[in-house]
């Protein structure tokens, strides 16, 4: 018989999962609107019956472009884009003036802005009514430094005397890693530069991972790691963290539940939060809302 964690860990903390829903933005808006009415837009049903009567195949390959097409248009609208100048400035010529028109501005990725302003509702039941939490920032993370001393203590715990570092530390999940380049140059690099990361996915190298974990593990002074969903099997223990953010979803149940685990199992002191961000109206929230246990 298979026997779950919660089973035979009384001692582990609760797992608490709480989903974040962000509104497109213009851009993205602007481009979901013109897929659906594009050939792409034809629904999978009738793709589908394309491909059984002609049998070859085409129907179904042009099923899975669209659902790719629209997956990464949920996460950054640079990811279907990527250096296509000509389909930037189309774009970009249909909307309003007061936009950016640098795909680099996070405006156009309301992922990347739940990531540092997004609001989440607390999971303290007497202040449910309306009181709006930070994610990065509620987690003492990319928050300015405060001279008022008891509010240092509140957000921070004191090491050695000495050194402050945050309460809380997170671990990022995307499934691509253009996603992680993205959050990385577009958001850390460009709007919070104190935030200090890590960064583990298939690009680095195998001698080099054991040593990524061991050192995140270890290492209070490092606020965040930004990690694929793929990355490390079944063997990744990242109970250093307690804070989990899904950004880019992978769309296999088991696969989002194995990252999660990853910092949610023995060893882990602390209650683990894990927050997932899902585009509201779109796919992505379709896709999501079939599997809300994981």
């Amino acid at each position: 018989m298979r026997r779950l964690k919660e089973d035979v860990l009384s001692d582990l903390p609760p797992k608490i999962i709480q989903d974040y829903y962000c509104e497109l933005s213009d851009l993205q808006k602007y481009l979901y609107d013109d897929f659906a009415k594009s050939k792409g837009g034809v629904s999978a049903t009738d793709m589908v019956k394309t491909n059984e009567s002609d049998g070859s195949g085409t129907g179904q390959r042009h099923i899975f472009q669209s659902l790719q097409y629209l997956r990464k248009l949920c996460n950054h609208p640079a990811l279907v884009f990527k250096d296509n100048k000509e389909a930037i400035d189309a774009a970009f010529s249909n909307l309003p003036g007061s936009n950016p028109k640098s795909l680099n501005d996070i405006h156009h990725a309301p992922k990347l802005q739940a990531l540092k302003y997004g609001p989440i509702f607390t999971s303290v039941p007497h202040l449910l009514n309306g009181l709006c939490r930070q994610i990065l920032l509620d987690c003492g993370i990319g928050s300015a430094p405060t001279s008022n001393e008891t509010e240092k203590n509140e957000m921070a715990d004191i090491t050695d005397g000495d050194e402050t570092f945050s309460q809380h530390r997170v671990l990022i999940f995307c499934q691509m890693k253009q996603m992680l380049d993205i959050i990385e140059n577009d958001l850390f690099k460009l709007h919070m530069s104190s935030v200090t990361y890590m960064r583990l996915d298939g690009s680095t190298d195998v001698n080099k991972r054991h040593a990524v974990v061991q050192t995140f593990n270890a290492d209070p002074s490092i606020d965040c790691l930004l990690l694929t969903t793929h990355v490390g099997g079944l063997g990744l223990t990242l109970t250093g963290a307690d804070t989990v953010i899904f950004v880019e979803h992978d769309w296999n149940p088991m696969k989002d539940l194995q990252a999660m685990d990853r910092a949610h199992r023995l060893g882990q002191k602390k209650v683990v939060n894990v927050y997932r961000l899902i585009t509201k109206g779109t796919l992505e929230e379709k896709i999501m809302g079939l599997v809300p246990f994981i």
